[in-house]
């Protein structure tokens, strides 16, 4: 025998039908696969428009949840008493909401006086951290240990800004100056009232 399958070569009629039935199994199969893909994105679609509907309508809830304990919270801040209440600046009032008290000292043993006269010392006191935008109220007090009640200015608050102010103090029995201030501790308490916006 030559080798040559018995089946081969095919009839010419024999071809065609066998390509014809081959291409259209593979034509059905293609149109299955179609309706399968069009299937597959159309319930994908459903999914992704459920999924931003679902969302769309968590958001909706979350922000009107929002708003509304926003709302509560403002009622409640209007409705709660002033612990802090300005009644005269050296400015025209702020909101009452804006008050502020704000309290420092200028620290034992940190404070350095700076002499002016033969009796009296000057110290500029820095409250920028206090955030005042008008010039506050502010009350002041020298603590040491030795000579201060002696001492005159001790409540004298000079050149008030939103930022600093100054004191001086004079002691003519026993004089402040050449860091006798320093040695005794004096420093400067002080509380000041203003508004913060």
């Amino acid at each position: 025998s030559s080798g040559i399958n018995a089946e081969w070569p095919l009839r010419p009629g024999e071809k065609v039908a066998d390509l014809t039935i081959s291409f259209a199994d593979t034509k059905a199969d293609m149109r299955n696969l179609k309706t399968s893909v069009e299937e597959e994105i159309a319930d994908l679609k459903t999914s992704v428009e459920e999924e931003i509907a679902d969302l769309t309508t968590s958001v909706e809830e979350d922000m009107a949840n929002l708003k509304t304990s926003v709302e509560e919270e403002m009622v409640d801040l209007k409705a709660t008493p002033r612990e802090v209440m300005i009644v005269s600046g050296e400015e025209q009032p702020g909101e009452a909401r804006c008050a502020r008290v704000c309290a420092g000292t200028t620290g034992r043993g940190t404070t350095t006086w700076n002499d002016v006269s033969s009796h009296g010392v000057q110290l500029s006191v820095d409250i920028s951290k206090c955030g005042f935008v008008k010039v506050p109220t502010v009350t002041t007090s020298v603590e040491g240990k030795n000579a201060q009640w002696r001492a005159t200015g001790l409540a004298a608050v000079y050149t008030t800004t939103t930022t600093s102010f100054i004191m001086w103090v004079e002691g003519l029995q026993h004089s402040p100056t050449s860091g006798n201030a320093e040695s005794w501790g004096w420093n400067v308490e002080w509380v000041a009232v203003g508004y913060i916006c």
